[in-house]
């Protein structure tokens, strides 16, 4: 197996490349714990019946003006009875879902003392232009209201008038403005305000649990909280509930908003999980690099020597892998002829047939181990043949060098210098030139 990679000081991972790991871990972090805190992706751009919403049938509108009068506002995502209940505070379901998950969470409101239920009655679709707005509008089916109704009053039922009603007021003197309300039959609840075709607002008392039910979301929604009298009967049932100055918890689990206080399911859910998976990427990054590789590792490659000889290799490597082999043989063949005529003085009019034979003439008196004729034909067969095959095109260079070396050296010479042997004459002791 090959050794791991390494940097150029024989780290794993160069200074640079950790502090910049680090700080890119460090910046995503920190976006995500700045999303976490100053912007909620859950409630960003919310349409639907809950309190962030700013559409017609959102009731945004109705805690903030709670709150600019002073009254304290919780818009709680988890444990919302608890908190309503230790604090001595008003604990409101506002157009709760009709979902299994939603009906559920209902039934821990009977934790606490008073409870605001507010039935829905509208479902929308938003629109393009802008997500938070309301473009279609739909009546929910009255089975569906009557699925949160009976949580509180099995028994209950859900009528719609098409009246103007004549309301009967027990409790205070502003009177809800309202047209075709949406209303509750049961002969268990109490009458707050109410009128011959039904009950709008009323109490149940379930165990220890106060429980005010309003029957229609539109004078407590954003379209219709600012008509008559409708905010001041919305503030009115708040104040009459809370009595002691505890806060206005606005219970949003039923809406699916759930935000858990446990650390690592924190942890685990957007936008936190961002920065976790970020953690384990760099982390698992720094583990494979870091770890150690099977069998020994690869010894290091030797560094390059200086000196001919690797200067002459590479140089061949690079010829070679440019595959123009054929022409360099053909310029060196006729390179060695050139340096043969400064060495041996070839006669200027010899050229083709004549230059051959005269070549062959010099050989043969020079005692050449070949003749030109048989290197020439290599050298063609070499260039010429039917596929370029690189040890044929070796072979025909080196046969080409020794007969060059030998017309200029004597037969007795090899491509380093004249080695005479023992019967050697004056002529062949590294003198050059020597005619035939």
């Amino acid at each position: 197996m090959s050794a791991p990679p390494r940097g150029p000081s024989g780290d794993t991972f160069s200074l640079r490349a950790v502090v910049l790991l680090i700080a890119a871990g460090l910046m995503a972090f920190t976006a995500a714990a700045l999303v976490a805190i100053y912007s909620d992706p859950q409630t960003e751009g919310t349409y639907g019946t809950n309190a962030y919403s700013y559409s017609a049938i959102g009731h945004r509108a109705w805690t903030e003006i709670l709150q600019d009068l002073e009254v304290p506002v919780l818009l709680s995502r988890n444990d919302s009875a608890a908190k309503a209940y230790d604090g001595g505070g008003l604990l409101i379901l506002a157009q709760p879902y009709s979902s299994t998950d939603a009906i559920e969470s209902m039934e821990l409101m009977f934790d606490t003392d008073r409870v605001l239920l507010v039935l829905p009655r509208w479902s929308g679709f938003p629109g393009y232009e802008n997500r938070t707005w309301i473009k279609l509008l739909r009546e929910l089916e009255v089975k569906d209201v009557e699925k949160i109704l009976h949580v509180v009053d099995e028994d209950a039922s859900i009528v719609r008038s098409e009246e103007t009603p004549d309301w009967r007021r027990i409790a205070w003197d502003s009177a809800p403005s309202l047209d075709g309300a949406q209303l509750i039959k049961s002969d268990t609840i109490t009458p707050i305000v109410h009128s011959d075709a039904g009950v709008l607002l009323g109490e149940y008392r379930v165990g220890d649990t106060t429980v005010w039910v309003l029957s229609d979301p539109d004078i407590i929604n954003n379209s219709g909280i600012d008509e008559g009298d409708n905010a001041v009967f919305a503030v009115a049932m708040v104040d009459a509930l809370l009595q002691g100055g505890g806060a206005a918890v606005f219970d949003e689990t039923s809406h699916g908003f759930t935000l858990s206080p446990d650390l690592w399911k924190a942890l685990l859910s957007f936008p936190l999980n961002l920065a976790v998976l970020q953690g384990l990427f760099a982390a698992a990054i720094l583990v494979w690099a870091a770890a150690g590789r099977f069998g020994a590792p690869l010894p290091p490659r030797p560094r390059l020597k200086a000196g001919k000889q690797v200067l002459i290799a590479n140089t061949a490597s690079l010829f070679e892998y440019a595959g123009n082999l054929a022409d360099i043989l053909k310029r060196y063949h006729e390179t060695c002829l050139h340096d043969l005529g400064r060495h041996i003085h070839v006669p200027r009019d010899r050229r083709g047939a004549k230059l051959t034979d005269w070549l062959d003439r010099t050989g043969r008196a020079r005692g050449t181990s070949e003749s030109y004729s048989q290197v020439y034909d290599a050298v063609a067969t070499a260039i010429n043949g039917p596929s370029i095959a690189v040890p044929a095109l070796l072979r025909a260079a080196l046969r080409l060098h020794r007969w060059k070396q030998e017309m200029i050296h004597g037969h007795r010479a090899d491509p380093n210098g004249l080695r005479p042997g023992a019967g050697a004459g004056s002529q062949d002791r590294g003198r050059t030139g020597r005619r035939p």
